[in-house]
């Protein structure tokens, strides 16, 4: 008789899930997802809204140049913040502070979740209401930076 095992799913694995069917709307979670890789290169475990805010919007903003669209929500001030910036009506700091209060609303509370359930791996723990006001980033996502899943 064949032995059957359960297969854990891998780090990796989670992240792919979470990348590609996580609830939130695409183009947020890939930038969120990009910007966790991009501080975890550079061995960053804490990391504050206004410095997530940079790499973020800038992700947005080139998906809106090449696709001016992101999904159900008819109208976001968020996305007109960065459709704003990518015309020149506004500056990289003033996106910046758009981003900080408008543009992590919805997508850090729903990056871990896959099918409606929290997965069990997280890749960062979500310290908005510390004094520092931002992510704090896990081993997993760090160790997810030096493999295959980093831009």
């Amino acid at each position: 008789m064949a032995q059957f095992e359960d297969e854990i799913p891998s780090t990796e694995s989670y992240w792919r899930g979470i990348i590609l069917f996580g609830m939130n709307v695409a183009s947020y979670k890939f930038a969120l997802g990009k910007s966790l890789l991009h501080f975890a290169a550079d061995g960053k475990t804490e990391v504050s809204l206004g410095e997530l805010a940079v790499p973020y919007s800038r992700a947005i903003c080139d998906h809106l140049k090449l696709v001016d669209k992101q999904g159900t929500p008819k109208s976001s001030k968020f996305l007109d913040a960065c459709r704003q910036f990518n015309t020149g009506e506004i500056d990289r700091d003033q996106l910046t502070d758009q981003t900080v209060r408008l543009g992590f609303s919805n997508v850090i509370d729903a990056f871990h979740v896959l099918n409606q359930t929290e997965v069990p791996v997280r890749f960062f723990e979500d310290a908005r209401k510390s004094p520092t006001s931002g992510l704090i980033l896990t081993d997993e996502v760090l160790g997810l930076s030096t493999s295959s899943q980093s831009p």
